[in-house]
């Protein structure tokens, strides 16, 4: 049986430095790996438990409370009290005063006393508030996991956009290099000019320029997907997604036909929770009103002695109790709580009409996402389309020049033409990705 339960161990173990030494990510997996990583998410989820533990902290002020005392007292000096000497001797003059001192030098005593409260109109609305508390910091995790999940999408999203734009500038290095390497070869037998070899070195030097720094926004790129995935900065990192197929995954038709419901946009619900802790603003408000009642019971020993030998068995102990019950009635706080009261009214209307604004502005913002997710269609097919031209007109111009009815001005004004809708071609892709991103993020998708 032991060998057993060390091979499952074992296995176990192994299971779990595969899962920590994971370094391929699709996008799912990156977005599943930071919302259990993301520190923002921990913070989020301590932050609910936090809300637990308040629930708790308040429900059990209604529930019996017990406190335990004790003390020891010793008198430097003993006080002394004057007493009538005629007490102790009747022919005494009525002026004349005996001083006396009572009691032992030292004491000691101890008690327990049981609390009970029984009615309390602020402690009923202080259990709603806590429960409102909680609800607030449940909505706040999923808006916290809905601006990771929008993190890491647009992390991933630049971390394949630098890895695309490394490709296309070494392809596009290579052309030119053959070009000059040709172009060269022509200027050595007069049949081009030095300045259409000093426009490609100019060409290729911008090239090599825009690649080194391309690969330093690489490094960035994949250091902040780390970041929003809750991983260590430096460690190893390979995305098995390509930027291809997630824009094919973003071009969702169907989320044009989605109809926007409000109510369960997290930012209104957020706002909803606003009026609800309002409202029980003004419920405890008016509580103070109302009168608090507790109930008590009381036991404990007393010891008295000139010396100190409490713990001896000879030493007596005498014991008392008590049972109480105590009321406070508020009766006249000058106008002070109806004031407070009006306040938390005031503050409850506010909050009641930022909700409706709330629920006017996700609207609006809907009907906007909705048509720049329809638009980032349009730029795609139109930088696609785009694309497609500029290189045909660069391939064009290379043939002209190679064959002498064109000039290296053209080419390479053909060639920036080039760079630029590559670009161009790379962002509206990632355009399209991230408008679906902030578009779910309205329709309620944590």
């Amino acid at each position: 049986m032991k060998k057993y339960f060390y091979v499952i161990l074992l296995m176990s173990a192994i299971v779990n430095i595969q899962a920590q030494d994971k370094s391929g990510f699709s996008l799912d997996e990156a977005i599943d790996y930071a919302l259990k990583n993301n520190s923002n998410i921990k913070k989020a989820q301590n932050n609910v438990l936090k809300a637990k533990k308040k629930v708790w902290e308040t429900t059990s002020m209604g529930f019996p409370q017990i406190e335990g005392a004790a003390s020891y007292q010793k008198f430097i000096e003993q006080p002394v009290n004057l007493l009538p000497a005629k007490i102790f001797n009747p022919m005494a003059p009525p002026d004349q005063y005996v001083p006396i001192k009572f009691g032992t030098e030292q004491n000691m005593k101890w008690s327990a006393t049981l609390k009970q409260l029984i009615f309390s109109g602020s402690y009923l609305v202080g259990l709603q508030s806590a429960r409102t508390y909680k609800k607030i910091s449940e909505n706040a995790k999923i808006k916290t996991r809905q601006k990771v999940r929008e993190a890491v999408i647009n992390a991933y999203g630049n971390a394949l956009l630098a890895e695309e734009n490394i490709k296309i500038l070494q392809h596009n290095m290579e052309v030119v290099k053959q070009n000059l390497y040709e172009v060269n070869e022509m200027y050595k037998n007069g049949l081009v000019e030095e300045t259409d070899v000093q426009q490609l070195k100019i060409t290729l030097a911008n090239l090599q320029n825009q690649m080194d720094y391309m690969n330093r926004m690489k490094k960035t790129a994949y250091e902040m997907l780390n970041f929003v995935m809750g991983k260590p900065v430096d460690s190893p990192l390979n995305l098995t997604d390509n930027i291809e197929s997630l824009k094919n995954e973003a071009m969702d038709l169907n989320l044009l036909k989605s109809n926007f419901e409000p109510q369960k946009n997290i930012d209104y619900l957020i706002s909803q929770n606003q009026v609800k802790a309002k409202k029980l603003q003004i419920k405890f408000e008016k509580s103070k009103a109302l009168p608090t009642i507790a109930a008590f019971v009381n036991y404990g020993k007393n010891a008295y002695n000139n010396d100190f030998k409490f713990f001896s068995n000879d030493q007596a102990w005498y014991e008392q109790s008590i049972f109480g019950v105590q009321i406070n009635v508020p009766i006249f706080s000058s106008l002070g709580r109806t004031a407070r009261v009006r306040q938390a009214k005031l503050d409850f209307e506010n909050a009641r009409l930022d909700l409706s604004d709330k629920e006017k502005q996700l609207k609006l913002q809907f009907d906007k996402a909705k048509n720049e997710y329809e638009h980032s269609f349009n730029n795609y097919k139109i930088a696609k389309d785009n694309l497609n031209l500029a290189e045909k007109i660069e391939k064009k111009e290379q043939i002209k020049f190679k064959e002498g009815i064109g000039n290296s001005f053209q080419l390479n004004q053909a060639r920036m033409q080039l760079y630029q809708t590559q670009q161009q071609y790379l962002q509206s892709i990632i355009e399209i990705i991230n408008k679906k991103t902030a578009l779910e993020n309205l329709l309620g998708k944590k």
